[in-house]
């Protein structure tokens, strides 16, 4: 699956992520108006994600926590894992 979203742009991104909230509601027998209350948004926020991917990031962590799925934003943005010794020194701001 990472090989797909290196092809795809920010927006594509977005709407994919809408499409897996709807799916993840639907599966579990929610209403828009459900998750609103779990999560604590309004329904129009929830409708707005689920159609175009456009949220705050906030948004999508209260949708995460109300899915019991914060775990998956564990792997976000971690720090890079240097590759040699040269990226090592780089990362730790030291000139090769």
């Amino acid at each position: 699956m990472d090989d797909l979203l290196l092809l795809l742009n920010p927006a594509d991104i977005e709407a994919m992520l809408g499409r897996r909230v709807r799916i993840q509601r639907k599966a579990k027998g929610w209403t828009q108006a459900e998750l609103a209350r779990r999560s604590t948004l309004s329904v129009a926020t929830i409708a707005r994600l689920e159609q175009s991917g456009q949220g705050q990031i906030s948004s999508l962590i209260l949708i995460a926590a109300a899915f019991e799925r914060l775990e998956d934003f564990d792997g976000l943005l971690k720090e890079a894992t240097p590759r040699s010794m040269a990226e090592l020194r780089r990362l730790r701001g030291k000139a090769p």
